[in-house]
């Protein structure tokens, strides 16, 4: 019967996600979109796949999907994890192996300059998203005032017909405007993961245990680059936060 107690260690260890996984997908421009098809949405889909899980995604607003996070209508969501934490602290949550790599910038119109420090956003009129207030609070600490819109493409479009004159966005998400926008690289506002985040409870647990395996293996494998394009951005996963998933850990 040696067999069969080395069998049950195994199902111990890795728990199965035998119910159906709902995720609130907050629309990121170019990179998660209301048809479902988004990068970030096709490498969870294949994730999924290959590690066996059911998912049930609903798509949002930014500051919706946070809230139905928190109300816990959901058991993750895409990234927001700074507006989370914001929101219910870090102590509830956990995070999967990322999808990907973000990076906040100060854009502005072509042909005028690039924003290379906080000073130079003295006097301007700069643009936010609600529901990213979290990330903003670098710029906020050093009295920028930012001026704010339901999402991205109103975000755009003011900057384009002059109603402000720079705004704070995310690569590899702004890739899509870059032909009409510029800013320095060497000047990112915040760096993180964009991984999901998820409720600390058993469910959770074995959620996270059993798609971040899917999800290196599709970094590793070249999968991620494959579907992220042009908007791929190389990273080396190292958790150091308690929430963060700790299986790459040497």
């Amino acid at each position: 019967m040696k067999w069969l107690a080395a069998l049950c260690l195994v199902c111990m260890a890795s728990p199965a996600v035998a119910q159906e996984i709902k995720v609130a997908a907050g629309l990121f421009i170019g990179i998660i979109n209301e048809q479902g098809d988004g990068p970030y949405q096709q490498i969870l889909t294949e994730a999924a796949r290959r590690s066996g899980v059911s998912l049930n995604e609903h798509v949002y607003p930014l500051k919706r999907a946070v809230k139905a996070f928190t109300s816990k209508e959901v058991l993750a969501i895409y990234g927001m994890t700074s507006a989370v934490v914001d929101e219910i602290g870090d102590e509830q949550i956990l995070t999967s192996y990322p999808l990907g790599v973000y990076k906040l910038f100060v854009f502005t119109r072509k042909g005028s300059a690039a924003i290379s420090n906080v000073e130079q956003l003295k006097g301007l009129r700069v643009g936010g998203v609600i529901g990213y207030e979290a990330y903003y609070q670098t710029l906020l600490a050093h009295g920028v005032k930012l001026d704010y819109v339901g999402n991205e493409d109103l975000q755009f479009k003011k900057l384009s017909v002059g109603r402000i004159d720079a705004i704070v966005g995310f690569m590899p998400d702004w890739l899509v405007f870059a032909d009409t926008l510029v800013y320095d690289p060497n000047f990112p506002i915040s760096v993180g993961y964009d991984y999901l985040t998820v409720w600390k409870t058993p469910l959770g647990q074995a959620f996270v245990e059993q798609i971040s395996p899917a999800l290196q293996e599709m970094h590793q494998d070249g999968s991620l680059k494959a579907i992220l394009g042009e908007r791929y951005m190389e990273f080396e996963y190292k958790p150091t936060l308690h929430y963060e998933w700790p299986g790459a850990r040497e």
